[in-house]
């Protein structure tokens, strides 16, 4: 789910339904014209509780659609465990491209090194 409110009210909604479920919540943006990294934020959470023993190699990025410009699948930058669950994940356009404006939908996949997978959609929304 999204950063934004009503994002975060599902997220909360359905971890009161199911305390089991794998919740990640994603936020990111960048800005056109120029190639500098865009940040996405996502909160790990199995069985309601932060997973917190990740690291770089657990995470894919992919593209849904290739869009001239904009390329930015498996090109990760920047990776930061902020702890609790949050990581900071930085992508850039591939061959040193600059971002275009638009929306971006990509694919997260998260696998821990106890063989937990989960996956989430994303937007991408650069201005």
């Amino acid at each position: 789910v999204g950063g934004g409110f009503t994002g975060l009210w599902t997220a909360l909604r359905a971890a009161e339904r199911d305390p089991a479920a794998r919740i990640l919540l994603i936020e990111g943006g960048a800005a056109s014209s120029n190639n500098q990294p865009a940040g996405l934020l996502i909160l790990v959470t199995s069985g309601g509780w932060p997973v917190t023993d990740l690291n770089q190699d657990h995470f894919t990025v992919m593209q849904h659609f290739d869009t001239p410009g904009n390329t930015f699948s498996n090109n990760i930058v920047s990776f930061r465990n902020a702890g609790s669950g949050a990581y900071l994940i930085q992508v850039r356009p591939n061959g040193g491209a600059v971002w275009r404006s638009g929306h971006l939908l990509g694919q997260l996949l998260v696998s821990s090194p106890d063989d937990r997978q989960g996956q989430a959609a994303f937007k991408l929304i650069i201005r």
